[in-house]
């Protein structure tokens, strides 16, 4: 057996005892409206715009980035090792605490409408899912995908394997950063050049965890960025839609 199998199997058979000693991964499925209130946001429009709205799905502009190097964290003298995904969704074998159960594209523009709809802005909004047929609407609001990156990070504290002992008495395993990107584009139906409202929007989130606690918030953080990001969209859209959106 070779010397990087040997690296590889070691550094798996360590993440799988930490995280069969955890027990605390949680839910790695999407849900929305995010954890732990569960609820939508409060925002609601002083004037109703006496038309129609239909959301589709996020024209995703992802990267590709795939970067699994864990087995570094067996080797002393290295700082931290890292797994980087651009489509975390798409990764067909993940280390348990990586795994993310979603379709940012149409997830994302699923918790829009019904935000927006929330807002009582619009005489209705329906969301349209890839190949479903388009209804009759006054106005369409669509919008790009360009990050859902994950990238993780696990220290063993340049001790090699030696650094798992100190992830029992507390000390942290790593860090996980999230990252949410999206701009959304709202035209009158038939007309996508005519642009009546637009905004671009970007949140990163960052979580230490440990073998006791930390290991499910990376997961809703996804939810929490987009909830977020969605507050500033209904803000900015219930103030300035009646007087853009007029007919």
């Amino acid at each position: 057996m070779s010397r990087l199998s040997v690296v590889h199997k070691a550094c798996g058979i360590l993440m799988i005892l930490s995280l069969t000693i955890t027990g605390c991964l949680g839910s790695r499925d999407w849900q929305y409206p995010p954890p732990p209130d569960k609820t939508y946001l409060d925002v609601t429009a002083d004037q109703q715009v006496a038309g129609s709205l239909v959301v589709g799905p996020l024209d995703d502009k992802r990267g590709t980035e795939v970067r699994e190097q864990y087995w570094a964290a067996v080797i002393p003298f290295i700082p931290h090792a890292t797994t980087v995904y651009d489509r975390p969704e798409t990764i067909s074998s993940p280390d348990p605490v990586d795994e993310v159960s979603f379709a940012p594209a149409r997830d994302f523009a699923q918790a829009l409408a019904d935000e927006i709809r929330k807002t009582n802005i619009f005489s209705s909004v329906t969301f349209v899912d890839q190949g479903q047929p388009m209804p009759a609407s006054d106005y369409v609001l669509q919008g790009r995908l360009y990050s859902t990156r994950w990238e993780r990070n696990i220290s063993t504290y340049l001790l090699g394997p030696a650094g798992t002992l100190l992830w029992m008495t507390g000390l942290p395993m790593g860090t996980t950063e999230t990252d949410v990107e999206m701009d959304l584009q709202l035209t009158p139906t038939g007309e996508p050049d005519n642009v009546l409202w637009g905004l671009a929007m970007e949140f990163e989130a960052r979580e230490t965890d440990g073998l006791y606690a930390g290991l499910e918030d990376s997961v809703t953080n996804y939810p929490r960025a987009l909830q977020e990001g969605l507050r500033l969209a209904l803000v900015d859209l219930v103030a300035k839609a009646p007087a853009r959106l007029k007919r």
